[in-house]
């Protein structure tokens, strides 16, 4: 009989990792596959497609070393059933018999008979294997599961806490949920009454930690718009942009706003603002209005490039700019986990050219006196840091007026490591825009 969670998985993981390279996203590839799958099928095929992204690398390794040579580019989705089929042999609890066992006759499945007796023959190996030691035996970059240059990357910029940053991206990530101002009080108390585990956040009071994760519409109060998914890291800038309070009906700029968590955040936090959410994608924008509406929020929703203001500022200035601008996304590798193969070297110095074009561009749109947080899901200094400081080397009205953090690993601004708490890999900065009556400060 056919596998249909295990064929979806591979079928998913040839259009996320194919032979050639430049794939889909884990995001795109996964939900029309799963479509017409039973729940504990789809549970399945999204571990395993999940899982091996995630430990790629050290999978393969493994692989490749107890073949005779390797597999030819045509053989695929041989290959990749085997990484699936490892991957749940070291980091599931299903019966190993059951794995080794079930792998074969996908192999058939997948109109390659010939390899369902190498896969049995392999499988076996992988599950009398000490996994621990096989990983403790493998280089860093290896071990880790990253692409060489990024693993250099992270040596480079965080010497002593490379190691950590690296393992925690292995991890699966917290499921992290925003809670309104407008919530129930007993909001937590329903959650634990429907078998939730909570935990507030340390660093953001509005986050609550769940366990187990579960699908959002499932969380008592997404429905009612009281709960957002939303990591704890990510809702920082809001709470930096709003912690000096903004004036009655401020004006405020979200850029690059899909997919919209912090739009809604942002209403949540003062709803009489006069909120502009611009994004370059009409259909990404799409996602805000949908998330606004489930808020029961309002904004004006506007398609724009955020280097190209003319296009569609109306010369009234912002008291407020959030540029949540495009990146590496490698404080979210855990998230997701196929960043790690899509995202390579080359990439950074556009993506920090297109971050300076932003920034620059907005700027000038802000009031004296106003602010402009910066915000990035990475952990590269270039495009953090490093970034800012050039930033404000370009701009005499500029000053770093971001809030203090024990956690931060770094400034100007405030950068945020994967592992040191329940929260992404996360960077954000508070910029104040010197008014004619503000000391300029050294």
């Amino acid at each position: 009989m056919a596998d249909p969670a295990r064929l979806a998985a591979v079928r998913v993981l040839l259009a996320v990792l194919p032979a050639g390279g430049d794939g889909q996203s884990l995001r795109d590839a996964l939900p029309p596959a799963l479509t017409g799958l039973k729940d504990s099928e789809r549970g399945l095929a999204q571990d395993l497609a999940y899982g091996v992204c995630r430990h790629y690398r050290r999978l393969h390794h493994w692989l490749n070393s107890h073949l005779d040579k390797p597999l030819k580019s045509s053989a695929r989705s041989v290959e990749l059933a085997m990484l699936c089929g490892i991957h749940e042999l070291w980091f599931s609890q299903r019966p190993a018999h059951a794995v080794v066992n079930a792998w074969p006759g996908v192999m058939r499945d997948l109109k390659a008979p010939w390899a369902s007796g190498l896969a049995n023959a392999l499988l076996r190996q992988a599950a009398d294997a000490d996994v621990e030691a096989v990983l403790a035996a493998q280089k860093p970059a290896v071990r880790y599961s990253l692409p060489g240059w990024l693993w250099a990357r992270l040596r480079e910029a965080w010497p002593e806490q490379c190691h950590a940053v690296a393992a925690a991206l292995l991890d699966p990530p917290p499921f992290t949920v925003r809670l309104s101002p407008e919530a129930p009080a007993d909001g937590p108390q329903q959650w634990q009454q429907a078998g939730i585990e909570a935990r507030q956040g340390d660093l953001a009071p509005s986050a609550w930690t769940l366990s187990p994760a579960r699908a959002a519409a499932a969380v008592p109060g997404f429905s009612e718009g009281w709960v957002s998914i939303q990591d704890e890291a990510a809702q920082l800038p809001v709470g930096a942009l709003l912690e000096k309070p903004l004036p009655r009906a401020a004006r405020v700029l979200d850029a690059c706003a899909a997919p919209g968590g912090k739009t809604g955040q942002l209403l949540e936090r003062q709803p009489d603002m006069r909120l502009l959410a611009l994004d370059a994608s009409t259909q990404r924008l799409q996602r805000v209005a949908d998330n606004l509406s489930r808020l029961g929020r309002q904004a004006a929703l506007k398609t724009g490039d955020a280097t190209q203001p003319q296009a569609w500022f109306d010369g009234e200035p912002f008291d407020a700019v959030l540029l949540d601008a495009p990146c590496s996304a490698t404080g979210i590798i855990r998230r997701q986990p196929d960043v790690r193969w899509h995202r390579q070297a080359d990439d950074i110095p556009a993506l920090c050219g297109l971050q300076a074009d932003m920034l620059d561009a907005l700027w000038p749109l802000i009031a004296p006196g106003g602010v402009l947080v910066y915000a990035t899901c990475s952990i590269l200094p270039e495009e953090n840091s490093e970034q800012i400081a050039a930033f404000l080397a370009r701009h005499a009205d500029a000053r770093d007026d971001t809030p203090a953090l024990a956690d931060a690993a770094g400034g100007p601004g405030c950068q945020l490591l994967p592992g040191t708490g329940d929260y992404d890999g996360f960077y954000f900065c508070r910029l104040q825009k010197i008014g004619d009556n503000d000391p300029v400060q050294p």
